[in-house]
Order: structure tokens, then C-alpha cells, then sequence
């Protein structure tokens, strides 16, 4: 049966939407702080007027409900779907108060990018960016790394009447500690370790390299965000290619794989079960995937006769399948050079590893190593039960955190998502040719959107049309929450607006 969304629901839903923007305008106040510090005036006054406005939207949605209003389960979907919308069109304001940013709807593109942690962007000029407004781009891969509602409900902010409802809705359905309070507390924590090595080790890579103290610094702060969330963006337009360091890029990809590694599994490890890490089907099919599509890369590489010898080959390969896998979206090659120079097999192998994605309860996206996993195990069965006597019994097992049986239902919800997945990139890349882009690239650049990650072959820029920066909006935005909240809140709204139109023509 559908449900049909009253005016205590909207009330409620608007609440806590508020919430969550009142905790995005609080969050400028990391930016607003830098540009002081820094002496950026013009962009100070830009996060006081975003900050401004956020709260004063946000309070205002919040008040048309109580604290603590109960939040069931449809309406929470809602919410969190709302939510990353309502965050986008808040952290866009100082962007687009910026000026480095052709219009409002390129500031929303590159806000929805950050929180969903894709990295492909439209700003002008990002190698002369304010320094404040590059902390802001990167600070909201750190807000929607780890979860909008994650955030939110480490920090208490109200939340607490639906914080368990809000949790599940944003496809964490596995608490790693009895509270989900404490849950949110423990990703946060394992944020803040990587986060503080990784600035500490690229720090000194980038000191090394010749940079001065504090940019050296801001650079490594960035960057281990960019890399940890899985987000991908950077303060320079030549992204990870600028730092021209294998040292750089090996600390990288140690971030990139942390940062792709379920959350349960960090929970283990640091209890010390670290055969959970071999054992587990989702490690293992995440491991699977990066070693055939880095042979598979590595081959098409070798192919184009462009590297000085197998070192340089493994090392782009490599990079580049971890990247893409992983969600992170770092780059050490031109975007053109993708169509241009590396087409075929390796563009394909990056493609794959893009869509496959990394872990579920993780930063990053895609369809999931776990989902991957499941799959496989359903064909197994299905073929073993074809095989088997009509009067057998077969069942199938796997390991995820404890030994689990497979079920129908739960091979049914793998496919549903694989294949939502798969209409979504070949949608955007119907879409990107009808533009009048090559099928390829707006392959590429679909599956980049969608699946989170943020590589590009070009075709994302400030001059391309309107129409294909709104259809990468919605792939990011649907991505990231794995489409059921998206469906869910299009599905409500649909209903509600057709049930009311009924209502009035009966009357």
C-alpha cells in the first residue's frame, strides 16, 4: 500500500531537512575562519552571507515542527534524500558568491559533487581559487564522505528523535557499535586517524617537493580529504599529475584504499581480527576486481606504445585502476588524453572500475564489491542447483562479518541495485551523445558521475550544455544514495500530488 504524505509528515520532514541546513551553514564556518586567518576579505564576506542564509532557511523549516518529533521509516527516506539536496543548494551560495563559477547552477554542480565525494567540477580558474573557497571544496567531501546524516547525528544536532531512522535510510543498514550514536562517533574517529597521518605524510612529501610551510600544508590537508573520502577534488587543475611524485602518489593510494574499506572491517581490524580482511567475500571480490582490470589496464597501456618501459605502465595503470575503483577520482594524466591517447582496453578496464565501485559502508561508490560478490555467489548456486537432483536441497553460504546463508531475497536486492546501476550509466551516456559527444566518452564521463568518482575524459567543463550538467546532478545525487531514498521521495511526492489533484476534481 502507498503512503500518502500528510501535513504532519511534510511538517516533520521539513524539520529535520532544516536541521541538516542549519548544520551545513555552521560547517562555513571552517572556510569563513581560513579566509580570516588568510586575509581574504572578499571571500569572508561570501561564507557570512552563505552562512547567513543557511541558517536562517534552515530554522525556519525546523521550526514548523517540534524537537524530537518521531521520524518513522518512509519518512526518513525522505529526509535523507531531501537532505542532500537541501545541503547542495546551501554550500552552493558561497560558491556561487565566489564569482569563479559561471552561474548558480555550476556552484550547485560542484556543491553536489563535493558532498556526494564525485570530484568533477566546473570552477574557473582553480589554479588561482581563493584559498578559502578551495577549503570549502574540500571540506564537503569530509561532511558527505562518511554521510550528511553521519555527521549530523555524531554531533547530535537535534537529531536524536530520528537518528536511527535517518542511519538506516542513508544505506548504513550495519552498526558497528550497539548505539548508532556511538557508531557515528567510531567512523568519525577512524576519519580523524587517516585524516591526521595522511596530512602529517604529504606534508613532508610536499616540503620535499619545494613548497613553502603553510601552502605545503593546506595542500596535504586537501588532499588526504580529496583522497580519503574518496572525493577527488584538488586545489590544481593538473589534480594528482601537479605533484609529479611517486611518493605522493603511493601515500595516495594507502588513503584510497582506506578509504574504500567497510567501516565493520576497520572495526575488526583495530580489534585485532585481522582474518576477517581474508576471509570476507567482499574483500575478496574487491581484490579480485582491482587485480584482473589492473592486468587488464597494464595491457591496453602497453598497447598504445606511449610509456618508457613496464615501471611507468604498472605505475599509471595501477594509480588509475585504484582510483577509479575506490571512487577517488584522481587523475596523473590529462582528461583528453583518456579518448585521445588511451582508448580501448585500458579506457574500458578504468570504465569497469568505476562502475564495480569499492566497499558498501565506506566512502566510497558504485555498485559495491559486496553486491558483486553476492552475485557471483547466486550464479554458483544456481548452477549447482541445476545440476543437483530434483530432490536435493542446496544452499549457499559466504562470510561478511559472520558466516551468513544466501537467500533469494537477499540476491534479488544485489541484482535490483546492479541493475539500477546499469540503466543509470547507459542513460547518461545515451544522453551525453544526443549531445553530440562520442558514445565512449560519454560513457566514461556517465559512469564517473554516477558511480561517484569524478574521473573525466574533458567532456565536464563549463561550457558544456545546461541540460547535461542537471542529468550529472541527478547521477551524482542518486549515486550516492544508492536510489531507493531518491525513488522513495519521487514515489511520495508523485502519489501525494496525484491523490490531492483527485480529491479536488471528486469535490
Amino acid at each position: 500500500m502507498w503512503v500518502t504524505l500528510e501535513r504532519r509528515d511534510v511538517r516533520t520532514i521539513a524539520h529535520y531537512t532544516g536541521l541538516l541546513i542549519v548544520g551545513i551553514g555552521l560547517a562555513m564556518t571552517i572556510p569563513l575562519v581560513t579566509a580570516l586567518s588568510l586575509k581574504e576579505w572578499d571571500p569572508a564576506l561570501d561564507y557570512l552571507m552563505g552562512m547567513g542564509i543557511s541558517c536562517a532557511v534552515g530554522m525556519a523549516l525546523a521550526l514548523l515542527s517540534p524537537p524530537n518529533t518521531p521520524l518513522n521509516r518512509s519518512n526518513a527516506l525522505i529526509v535523507t534524500a531531501l537532505a542532500w539536496l537541501a545541503a547542495s543548494l546551501a554550500a552552493a551560495l558561497p560558491l556561487a558568491f565566489s564569482g569563479n563559477y559561471g552561474s548558480y547552477l555550476d556552484a550547485l554542480f560542484d556543491a553536489m559533487s563535493g558532498l556526494t565525494t564525485s570530484g568533477l567540477t566546473l570552477v574557473q580558474d582553480l589554479d588561482h581559487l581563493a584559498l578559502s573557497h578551495n577549503m570549502w571544496r574540500h571540506f564537503t567531501h569530509l561532511i558527505g564522505g562518511q554521510g550528511i546524516v553521519v555527521a549530523a547525528v555524531s554531533i547530535a544536532i537535534g537529531l536524536r528523535g530520528g537518528a536511527m531512522s535517518l542511519y538506516i535510510a542513508e544505506g548504513r543498514d550495519e552498526k558497528i557499535l550497539p548505539n548508532v550514536v556511538h557508531t557515528t562517533r567510531f567512523i568519525w574517529f577512524v576519519t580523524a586517524v587517516y585524516v591526521v597521518l595522511g596530512t602529517v605524510a604529504l606534508s613532508v612529501v610536499n616540503l620535499t617537493l619545494g613548497m613553502e610551510p603553510v601552502r605545503s600544508g593546506l595542500h596535504a590537508f586537501w588532499a588526504t580529504i580529496a583522497t580519503y573520502d574518496t572525493g577527488g577534488f584538488g586545489p590544481q587543475s593538473m589534480n594528482a599529475l601537479y605533484y609529479h611524485s611517486w611518493v605522493f602518489e603511493f601515500v595516495t593510494v594507502i588513503l584510497m584504499i582506506g578509504g574504500t574499506l567497510n567501516f565493520n572491517l576497520h572495526a575488526d581490524v583495530w580489534r585485532g581480527d585481522r582474518g576477517e580482511l581474508f576471509k570476507n567475500i567482499e574483500a575478496r571480490a574487491w581484490s579480485a576486481n582491482v587485480v584482473v582490470l589492473v592486468i587488464f589496464s597494464t595491457l591496453g597501456l602497453a598497447a598504445t606504445k606511449a610509456f618508457n618501459g613496464m615501471p611507468e605502465i604498472l605505475r599509471k595503470g595501477v594509480y588509475h585502476i585504484f582510483s577509479a575503483n575506490t571512487g577517488t577520482g584522481h587523475q596523473t594524466l590529462y582528461a583528453a588524453q583518456w579518448a585521445r591517447d588511451y582508448g580501448g582496453l585500458a579506457m574500458g578496464a578504468v570504465i569497469l572500475a568505476m562502475a564495480f565501485g569499492g566497499m558498501a559502508s565506506s566512502t566510497a561508490g558504485g555498485i559495491k564489491a559486496l553486491r558483486l560478490g553476492v552475485i557471483a555467489k547466486g550464479v554458483v548456486w544456481r548452477v549447482r542447483e541445476s545440476l543437483a537432483p530434483p530432490s536435493a536441497v542446496i544452499k549457499e553460504h559466504f562470510h561478511h562479518l559472520d558466516d551468513r546463508e544466501l537467500s533469494v531475497t537477499l540476491l534479488n536486492s544485489a541484482l535490483m541495485v546492479f541493475v539500477l546501476y546499469m540503466v543509470t550509466y547507459i542513460t547518461g551516456a545515451f544522453i551525453g551523445a544526443a549531445y553530440g559527444y562520442p558514445i565512449g566518452e560519454s560513457l566514461f564521463e556517465s559512469v564517473s558521475a554516477a558511480a561517484n568518482v569524478g574521473l573525466s575524459t574533458g567532456i565536464t567543463n563549463p561550457a558544456m550544455p545546461a541540460g547535461l550538467k542537471i542529468v550529472y546532478i541527478l547521477q551524482m545525487w542518486a549515486g550516492r544514495l544508492e536510489f531507493v531514498a531518491l525513488l522513495a521521495l519521487f514515489a511520495s511526492v508523485a502519489i501525494s500530488l496525484g491523490r490531492r489533484r483527485s480529491g479536488r476534481r471528486s469535490a
